[in-house]
């Protein structure tokens, strides 16, 4: 007998944003997310840092920050109240699984999936973008940024994007994505979905708005399910649900920023807008990425160390550790335009702001931020969760630990794929046994492209 030919591979892969392993015991009480529960699934430790850009982009890569360049949601960018975000696949320093993915004649399609604007390898993206001056101008720069099919859905399904004070895309990323897996019927489809971050960031870790949020999404899962069938790709499909992080109750807001106001290292012109400066603090969630101007002078250097020393010493300022870039990239595979890290007293947001008061408690009356956050280092506080299920895939296996870089390098795997330079495994403890066929002389042999 000749060796058996390799079978059709396709790959699913859903991000429920800020979903976490406490939250497998309830999901797996609604039917969607309890099917692809019945497969494998564990925690999977975030990269530095466990903010939702960064983390996305390593599951399309297997790269940490280091590799793939995405060090925060927002590019440093002092003096501006609103920065852009890494909305840019372009952006992105090392190849993706959808470069690798086209070079192989793969089909690919990507639904509010992060840095994946103006994506020079998708054949379908529709990326995560928006513009907060409202719906219109949000689906202008969204078209622009997807890709020509990719405009096509998103003007078949503009009508289910939602927004009161803000966007939300749930509905339409996923009527998008169904749509997709009906239509086109990629080799490979990559969807993000954040309800259940939001919830978490607006009302706490757990809530009935966050339960809710879950029952919402379960049934979004049971729509991508159906659209498998009807497309009749659902046998050979492997689905994968993944995060990017967990949540930490806030306690209180950090503008670091005003205090380098009072110090002399960001300087205000008479509107109150920044004119110059010679440090700043990135905010990152949970953390701080300082960063020294480029063109600072060694004097500058040392006084600004010598600032961020006396705010870990002073118990007044929520700030507990300092971490150097050397070691935020020994430790972590972490590196960016910064000096290192500041790492908050738990339950301490950063923000960028340079203006009014530069602590705000949780219990203050004019707090009126997020409830719950994330950016902390990745071994702290309730870790992400990865589940699969399909062809490939062991049933009832439970995985004890694994990163966000194991996830692409395992998805590129199931794809036939390699990631160069990648930092993660293949989660070979998920994978079922490669069958084994008859070779030419009637021996048995384990097909190699399994």
């Amino acid at each position: 007998m000749t060796e058996t030919a390799r079978p059709r591979r396709r790959l699913l892969v859903i991000s429920v944003d800020a979903m976490s392993v406490v939250d497998v015991p309830f999901a797996r009480t609604l039917p969607h997310f309890a099917r692809i529960l019945e497969g494998s699934w564990g925690s999977a430790e975030a990269i530095y840092p466990s903010v939702t850009y960064p983390n996305h982009t390593s599951q399309t890569t297997g790269r940490t920050a280091d590799g793939h360049g995405i060090y925060a949601n927002e590019k440093v960018t002092p003096g501006e109240r609103v920065p852009d975000w890494f909305w840019d696949a372009r952006d992105i320093a090392c190849p993706t699984l959808f470069d690798l993915a086209k070079e192989q004649g793969l089909s690919t399609a990507a639904v509010g999936w992060p840095a994946t604007g103006w994506s020079p390898s998708l054949d379908i993206a529709v990326p995560e973008i928006w513009d907060r001056a409202g719906l219109e101008p949000t689906l202008a720069v969204l078209r622009e940024a997807a890709t020509p099919r990719g405009r096509e859905y998103v003007d078949r399904h503009a009508h289910e994007i939602g927004w009161d004070r803000k966007h939300r895309f749930g509905r339409f990323n996923t009527a998008v994505a169904a749509d997709i897996l009906r239509t086109d019927a990629p080799d490979v489809l990559f969807l993000h979905l954040v309800d259940v971050d939001s919830a978490r960031h607006a009302t706490g870790r757990f809530t009935t708005e966050v339960k809710e949020a879950f029952e919402r999404v379960d049934g979004w899962l049971g729509e991508l399910l159906a659209a498998l069938e009807d497309a009749g790709t659902a046998a050979e499909t492997d689905i994968a649900i993944v995060s990017d992080h967990g949540h930490v109750e806030v306690g209180r807001v950090l503008r670091a920023n005003a205090l380098l106001a009072r110090q002399g290292f960001v300087r205000l012109d008479a509107d109150g807008e920044v004119s110059s400066w010679d440090a700043w603090v990135h905010g990152c969630g949970l953390t701080g990425q300082l960063h020294l101007h480029p063109e600072a002078d060694e004097t500058t250097r040392e006084k600004v160390l010598a600032l961020v020393e006396d705010w870990v010493a002073d118990p007044e300022v929520p700030v507990q550790a300092f971490h150097p870039l050397t070691d935020m990239h020994e430790d972590y595979g972490w590196s960016g335009p910064f000096l290192g890290i500041l790492e908050g007293v738990s339950g301490t947001a950063f923000q960028n702001l340079w203006d009014g008061r530069w602590l705000i408690d949780r219990f203050d009356a004019e707090y009126e931020f997020l409830l719950s956050q994330h950016g902390h280092l990745p071994e702290q506080d309730i870790q992400a969760v990865f589940a699969m299920t399909g062809p490939s895939i062991e049933t009832g296996r439970r995985i004890t630990r694994c990163t966000v870089t194991d996830e692409a390098v395992t998805f590129a795997h199931l794809l036939g794929l390699e990631i160069p330079d990648a930092d993660g495994r293949v989660v070979e403890e998920i994978l079922r046994p490669a069958p084994v066929h008859q070779d030419a002389v009637g021996q048995e042999a384990v097909s190699q492209d399994a």
